[in-house]
């Protein structure tokens, strides 16, 4: 059989690169490895070789497969703060769906590929209506970024809790039973229950972000 050739037909960089993603989500980014894939697809390791130069061209190419399959929708009928809302929501659940996209996208370096400029230039477009310098609106979307990628490893590393729980409530419950008698802050915190049902504590949590942005906005106008 030719090592281009396995069980699932002719190999190719698209085939390679949704095994991988398939790989990563199941054991992780370390334990993804070229020979994982390859066996994956009842091929060769070699083989790979001749679609992605290594590991490291694979992981930015599955980055740059997951930043496609999570693009952010056309924002012509929506308003800067609802915009930067729905890019948190697509990048969350981008994580969420897959957890080793945290470690990628602290690693892969530029030039990045078409679907990460498409995004990147989506957000900082989206930023227009507020006329920020260029490195204000750079640094509110890393903001953004950083906290809606800080709230999804919270959120997967609390094994006793799942994908959509409140990490506030979690929290809460755990202090409950802690003497905070040394920690008037805190014992004054957990003695006010959070409000009996849902509420979405990711959207609050963004908001406040937005609120300093704006407020930037409207500083550099008065």
């Amino acid at each position: 059989m030719s090592p281009r050739v396995g069980p699932s037909g002719p190999l190719s960089r698209e085939k390679i690169v949704t095994t991988a993603i398939g790989v990563a989500d199941e054991v992780g980014l370390e334990a993804m490895t070229m020979k994982r894939v390859a066996e994956r697809l009842g091929a060769g390791a070699m083989s790979l070789y001749r679609h992605v130069a290594d590991k490291d061209e694979l992981i930015e190419a599955m980055v740059e497969q997951v930043t496609d399959d999570y693009a952010y929708p056309d924002r012509s009928a929506i308003g800067w703060r609802e915009a930067m809302h729905v890019l948190a929501r697509q990048d969350w659940a981008a994580f969420l769906a897959h957890p080793w996209l945290l470690t990628a996208t602290a690693t892969v370096t530029p030039p990045f590929g078409a679907a990460s400029l498409t995004a990147m230039e989506w957000a900082l477009a989206a930023l227009d209506e507020l006329d920020l310098p260029p490195h204000a609106a750079a640094r509110a979307i890393m903001t953004i970024n950083n906290y809606v990628q800080g709230s999804a490893r919270v959120v997967l590393g609390d094994k006793r809790a799942g994908a959509g729980d409140d990490p506030g409530r979690t929290w809460h419950q755990r202090l409950s039973d802690v003497d905070l008698g040394a920690f008037p802050h805190l014992g004054r915190l957990i003695s006010h229950p959070l409000p009996v049902g849902e509420r979405d504590w990711f959207s609050e949590g963004l908001d406040v972000i937005l609120d300093g942005v704006q407020a930037r906005s409207q500083s550099r106008h008065r």
